[in-house]
């Protein structure tokens, strides 16, 4: 998703409503459980490198803006 498109998403809701973030990935749900939330903690452009691990999961790394692709990162927590 881009920038623009999750902002044309966000108008569509009540601008006064707390934002949660979802995953039902079953490496990120606490097992016995169907949705792990998460709350946002800041939104910035981070210049990084995306990768596989062996198991097949993407990783990320910030890297020199010279060195990597520039994304939006949300920053979340599960400590809320």
């Amino acid at each position: 998703m881009k920038v623009k498109d999750l902002i044309e998403e966000l108008k569509k809701l009540d601008p006064n409503l707390q934002v949660l973030a979802a995953c039902e990935d079953e490496g990120v749900v606490v097992p016995g459980y169907f949705v792990r939330p998460f709350e946002i903690t800041e939104a910035s452009a981070v210049s990084v490198e995306i990768e596989w691990d062996d198991e097949g999961r993407r990783t990320m790394c910030a890297v020199p803006a010279e060195d990597g692709q520039q994304f939006a990162v949300i920053e979340i927590t599960s400590v809320f």
